[in-house]
């Protein structure tokens, strides 16, 4: 049975085929536009799933759509009429899009697609807890779904078994953790559904001195219930996140190109406590619930990796997974699994190892790209010899663009379409944001041999996360050892790197073999501003307008 999952018109819309119970392919389609978080329908993506999947739509058994449009649509008519007529405005500008198109998903699918089948509708948090669920190891776990609004919902706590999810309780529009966390992302500066993970990082150099002002703004329960007050809010009725109240409470916004200040770094140092204060309550009460020690995380918070790495110690579970597409690209894969695996009840659900579900680029095709690019690259028959070279050009700390096999699916890249750097010296930091044309404050991620994570980061025995989505402390006697990867407040987020990670492994273990070293500096291969890259001529042409030192795609070695 082949399912055609999708997502659209919020952000990230993506597109994924489901083959028996197998997620084949699937791309975010930002990644075919090159439109950062491209939210229109996904028409590139998905005829890119089904060419690489080698089928055409008269193939696909059913699609699920990742909400349902007009529940979404009810709760904008429902909040215009609990905010007129100061909503009038933005209520006006958003008819049309609802109109013109949004509402017409079924059309779209049947006449554009030319789709005949059976099309289903979930609910937005059901996708996303069948995100975190499915693709998990676990027959029965604890899961959460958090993130800025779906049709209604904002936060939901559920009990996943075998093949069956059920929704336990909900907190739902306007009172949402996601919201309230974009809303200081926009209140200094940054752009909201985007740059909230600049606000993370921001965070480790301010101190939590306004954390009792937020409790002013959100009043939440030991059982993690929160209500926002919201008088300080204008998110309901106007293009802009905060009222006047905020304003008065919290001092000026930051705007986008204003030097960032002292008090910039404490609001986003307590506006992350307050977000973790609250979000472990809602776990601690979501465990006495389900009383498992497994839990499964999705949404767009959940992408929050400081708060994360905490979970451990912070809660009673044990067993932590997260979807590494937690955001809304995620829920299409989300939404094709649940369809699949309640018309193939019978039928256990198959854990996801690794997020590399995107295209694959032969030697034969990077060879003409190169060729017509007129790029001078030396090709390596013997891999091995091709992961000594590479691994010295780190050791020797040149910044390498890495380029290799499919590619991932989801907001991090994970060893496939990377910039790679040797982790050892502070100044590294500096060079590859100079690089990448990104804020100094901004921190890097680290990829790390699975069977050496202990020795470097404090994390539970056998820690797994090859998605990047937990951040540790780092140990005192490591912490010099990868200086470059190293954040101020001494944790770094990390990505376990196995044997399922294929090339990537090999390339981390000859650099280990070499330096001592069993962890490199890992950063997306992508400017600011652009989406990551999809295809080698998009590598090539990012490479030669930065000082990046070498570029690897497949057996060739790239140099200016």
């Amino acid at each position: 049975m082949i399912i055609l999952g999708i997502s659209a018109y919020y952000h990230d819309s993506a597109a994924a085929i489901i083959k028996d119970g197998e997620v084949i392919i699937a791309i975010e389609e930002e990644r075919l536009t090159r439109v950062k978080h491209d939210n229109t329908f996904p028409f590139k993506a998905i005829e890119h799933c089904l060419k690489i999947a080698e089928i055409n739509i008269r193939d696909v058994d059913a699609v699920a759509y990742y909400e349902k449009p007009l529940l979404k649509f009810e709760r904008l008519l429902d909040n215009f009429i609990k905010t007129y007529p100061i909503s009038i405005v933005p209520f006006i500008k958003g008819i049309p899009e609802w109109l013109g198109y949004k509402l017409k998903i079924e059309q779209t699918i049947k006449k554009k697609l030319n789709f005949k089948k059976d099309i289903y509708y979930l609910p937005h948090h059901l996708s996303h807890a069948a995100a975190a669920f499915f693709p998990s190891s676990y027959n029965k776990s604890a899961i959460l779904t958090v993130d800025g609004v779906g049709e209604y919902q904002t936060t939901a706590l559920w009990f996943g078994s075998n093949n069956n999810i059920k929704l336990l309780k909900s907190i739902d529009f306007p009172h949402s953790l996601g919201l309230l966390y974009s809303t200081f992302t926009a209140f200094l500066g940054f752009k909201v559904n985007e740059d909230e993970y600049k606000l993370m990082g921001l965070s480790a150099y301010g101190k939590p001195i306004y954390v009792d002002r937020i409790k002013k703004i959100i009043d939440y329960k030991e059982n993690g219930s929160f209500n926002l007050n919201l008088k300080y809010f204008s998110f309901r009725d106007s293009f802009k996140m905060w009222s006047l109240y905020f304003e008065k409470l919290f001092g000026h916004p930051r705007k986008e190109k204003d030097k960032i200040t002292k008090r910039n770094k404490d609001l986003a140092a307590s506006i992350q406590k307050a977000t973790e204060e609250i979000y472990f309550k809602i776990l601690n009460y979501l465990y006495k619930l389900t009383k498992s020690e497994n839990l499964c995380l999705t949404g767009g918070v959940a992408l929050n990796s400081l708060a994360n790495g905490k979970i451990y110690k912070k809660t009673p579970f044990k067993n932590v997974f997260i979807f590494g597409a937690a955001g809304d690209s995620g829920s299409a894969i989300g939404a094709g699994l649940y369809i699949y695996y309640q018309l193939n009840k019978a039928i256990d659900p198959k854990p996801i190892k690794n997020l590399y579900f995107g295209n694959n680029y032969s030697n034969f095709e990077t060879e003409i790209i190169l060729k017509e690019n007129n790029v001078n690259y030396k090709k390596y028959t013997d891999e091995s010899k091709l992961f000594t070279k590479v691994a010295n050009l780190l050791k020797n700390e040149k910044v390498v663009g890495w380029f290799q096999g499919n590619m991932e699916f989801g907001p991090r890249a994970l060893g496939n379409r990377s910039i790679l750097a040797n982790p050892k010296k502070r100044w590294m930091k500096t060079r590859v944001n100079i690089i990448k044309r990104r804020e100094q404050f901004r921190p890097f991620a680290g990829s790390i041999l699975q069977e050496k994570v202990g020795e470097y980061f404090e994390v539970p025995s056998n820690h797994y996360s090859p998605s990047m989505t937990f951040c540790f402390q780092v140990k005192k006697e490591a912490r010099d050892k990868i200086a470059a990867i190293v954040h101020i407040d001494n944790t770094c987020r990390i990505q376990t790197v196995s044997k399922d990670n294929g090339r990537y492994y090999k390339l981390i273990k000859e650099f280990y073999r070499q330096t001592g070293l069993a962890c490199v500096l890992n950063t997306s291969f992508n400017l600011k501003g652009e989406p990551i890259v999809e295809s080698p001529t998009q590598a090539i042409n990012d490479f030669f307008k930065t000082k990046m030192d070498y570029l690897v795609i497949n057996d060739y070695l790239i140099k200016k």
